[in-house]
């Protein structure tokens, strides 16, 4: 059992920061479309940038466990990579929300969270498979 824990440690790992985003991503789109009034995808797309954000930071160095010391340089060149990457997941984010909210008129607060659920799934794998695979 404890083999089985050890080899999806950085799974687990990434499923609390993962929670822990999707959590910055919810507020902060509850922020912007209940309390600000903005629209619907705006208020989607900074959500996004807010999560996209934090999560960079506790990827790096908490889930994936990158050590060292980086130059500025490399350091921007994974962020841009990140932010390009995490971007496909941010326009999945902006469609199911524009289809459920502005279309449909379903539950934002749901919807939010069901997008969440499937951006966070192939922001995994991205993160896992490109962006902190180990060399």
């Amino acid at each position: 059992m404890m083999v089985r824990i050890h080899l999806h440690k950085d799974f687990f790992i990434y499923c609390i920061f993962g929670a822990m985003a999707t959590l910055v991503n919810m507020l902060s789109y509850e922020l912007f479309y209940s309390q600000l009034g903005l629209f619907n995808t705006i208020s989607v797309a900074l959500a996004w940038f807010c999560a996209v954000t934090f999560a960079f930071f506790t990827n790096k160095y908490i889930v994936f466990s990158e050590k060292g010391k980086k130059n500025r340089h490399s350091i921007a060149s994974e962020l841009l990579y990140f932010y390009a990457c995490r971007a496909a997941s941010g326009v999945l984010d902006i469609i199911i929300m524009f289809i459920a909210v502005d279309m449909m008129e379903w539950n934002h607060t749901l919807w939010k969270f069901i997008s969440n659920i499937v951006m966070g799934i192939c922001n995994y794998l991205a993160g896992k498979l490109f962006i902190f695979a180990k060399k």
